[in-house]
This record gives structure tokens, C-alpha cells and sequence, in this order.
């Protein structure tokens, strides 16, 4: 439990979304670390992940976690927890005149988001935003993810999309 307190007050510092994984056989319980997927999973909130066997096959909207692949992504032991916004052979960007993220050119609906970065905020160098990032093609075998909470997530806009091979359980509640 000490642990678990300890771990939750880093990550709610760093903001990063991480957090702490056991496994309980063909899922996990999760305890999210960080604000970056709130309002969808809050800060301390226990979730259950159902482990991927096999090839996982990537779904627009699945909640993920991921195994940080290195580099942009550092060297974090602690998975993260984010969501799958396009997937291998998707170009994605932001924004369109609506200030919505574009897949493919087509707006994307996303009523999950509650804190989304202003379109004119300046860097911030303990989270990804501002909101506008160039176009980016998805390479295969790989997914783009963010947090729900885009003002304080780092993710795939700062550091890359991710090998599908660094997922290793979806959200199922």
C-alpha cells in the first residue's frame, strides 16, 4: 500500500498518466497515476484491462496500455494509459477550421475530451500542447494515442505514434 501511495503521488506530480499494473490472469487491474485520461479514468482510479495474447488489433476509441517503446517516450517502467485516436496507415492532424483532430481529413467526434489545450496556448514544457500538430502518417503496425484530457497528457503529439507491439491490455470498463 506504501508503495502504491508512494508511486500515485509521483506520477499525480509528473502528470504523465502513468501508473501502477498487477496481473490477475487474462486481465489486469490498473491504477491510474496521472490526470491525462480524466475525465474518462481519474487520477487513483482502478480500472480493469483485459490483457492482449497474441497480435493486438488496434480499434479507434480503445483505451490502451502501453509499455513505454523508448525514446521520445523515456524509459518509464510504470505502463501508460492512453487512448487509441488512429491506427496504421491513418494520417492525423490538428485542426480543421473547427479546431476538431482530423483523421484521413474526416473531423473526429470526440465527446470523451474535457480539457482540451487552447488552439493558441504557447508550449508547455511538462505537457504536450499546444493543440495544433502537423500532419502525421501512421505508420503500420503502430498507433497514435492520447490522453482524454489533451491540456495534461503527453502522448503520441510530443512523442510519436507506437508500436502496436508496446500494447499489451485494453481498458474494458
Amino acid at each position: 500500500m506504501r508503495r502504491l501511495m508512494v508511486l500515485l503521488l509521483v506520477m499525480a506530480v509528473a502528470g504523465c498518466g502513468d501508473g501502477d499494473a498487477t496481473e490477475t490472469g487474462a486481465t489486469e487491474q490498473f491504477t491510474q497515476g496521472g490526470v491525462s485520461m480524466e475525465p474518462t479514468v481519474k487520477a487513483g482510479q482502478v480500472v480493469t484491462a483485459r490483457t492482449v495474447t497474441g497480435t493486438y488489433e488496434p480499434r479507434h476509441g480503445d483505451v490502451v496500455l502501453i509499455r513505454s517503446p523508448g525514446g521520445l517516450w523515456g524509459d518509464r517502467k510504470a505502463p501508460l494509459l492512453k487512448r487509441v485516436v488512429a491506427v496504421g496507415g491513418e494520417t492525423i492532424a490538428c485542426c480543421d477550421t473547427s479546431g476538431r483532430v482530423t483523421v484521413d481529413g474526416r473531423p473526429l467526434a470526440e465527446s470523451y475530451v474535457a480539457e482540451d489545450a487552447s488552439l493558441a496556448e504557447p508550449p508547455n514544457p511538462n505537457h504536450c500542447g499546444p493543440r495544433r500538430f502537423a500532419a502525421v502518417a501512421v505508420p503500420a503496425d503502430s498507433v497514435f494515442v492520447m490522453g482524454d484530457s489533451r491540456a495534461r497528457s503527453n502522448d503520441s503529439r510530443c512523442a510519436g505514434p507506437v508500436p502496436v507491439s508496446s500494447v499489451f491490455a485494453v481498458m474494458v470498463d
